[in-house]
């Protein structure tokens, strides 16, 4: 008899519909969590819940629907965090003044990951940011 060693199987993504609303963004920032605790991902999880949440959160306050999709996507190097919603218009990256509360969304989301896009479909778009991790620091 012959024993193969057998690897896991990487995890699954995650996708999930949903209607972006206040009472659905603190339990999908507990479920993104959640992934990246599985995926061995815990020092991604801040940056990765907040990136998730603002794209949310532009759904719910600047698309004509709140209805949306969010999906993880684990790669080599960290997630992609991409959410989908019906709206044609792509997102808009506004300088607020510094004593506005709103408007920052979109630049935060580009602070925190180390690549973010949109892609444009006929019936909406997807937004995705990319939250990797740090590269490991090399001593001579």
């Amino acid at each position: 008899m012959t024993v193969t060693p057998t690897t896991d199987p990487a995890p699954p993504d995650y996708r999930q519909e949903l209607v972006a609303r206040p009472e659905t963004l603190a339990i999908m920032r507990r479920i993104v969590s959640a992934h990246l605790d599985l995926w061995d991902l815990r020092d991604l999880s801040d940056a990765a819940t907040l990136c998730a949440h603002e794209l949310l959160t532009n759904v719910m306050r600047h698309t004509g629907s709140p209805l949306c999709t969010i999906t993880l996507r684990r790669k080599p190097d960290g997630v992609r965090v991409t959410v989908s919603d019906s709206d044609t218009r792509p997102p808009e990256r506004r300088a607020p003044e510094w004593n506005e509360e709103n408007g920052r969304g979109v630049l935060l989301i580009a602070a925190l990951a180390a690549q973010c896009g949109t892609v444009m479909r006929r019936d909406g778009k997807d937004v995705w940011a990319d939250i990797l991790a740090p590269a490991p620091a090399y001593s001579a």
